[in-house]
């Protein structure tokens, strides 16, 4: 029983070992954590392969790439604002409201 309970202890540990550079890479909070689990699940068995996701992982992202998700993720805010505005306008016109600009309500008059 203690022998079977050391081999699962050490299964156990060296599973973590084998997949620490993806561990790693989940705890930093990289962007690309999946693509470099399965690098590590495929090539990791090799010294350079296990070497290189380590390296990975603890490689930042570079300065570039990330102004590049910025931008992306303010032009993606923003489409969704515009859109959410036009399908607003589109609805009050439905309903046949029209919006006052000079008191900032809405109205129903019919001019």
């Amino acid at each position: 029983m203690l022998k079977m309970s050391l081999e699962m202890l050490a299964t156990g540990g060296f599973v973590a070992i084998y997949f620490l550079p993806a561990i790693l890479a989940d705890r930093t909070k990289r962007r690309s954590v999946l693509l470099l689990a399965l690098f590590n699940l495929l090539l990791g068995w090799t010294v350079v392969g296990w070497l290189a996701a380590l390296y990975w992982a603890f490689h930042p992202d570079s300065a570039r790439k990330l102004g590049r998700i910025v931008r992306n993720n303010q032009r993606l805010s923003a489409q969704r604002t515009i859109n959410a505005i036009v399908a607003r306008a589109h609805e009050r016109a439905a309903r046949g409201g029209r919006f006052d600009l000079a008191h900032g309500s809405e109205g129903n008059r019919k001019s």
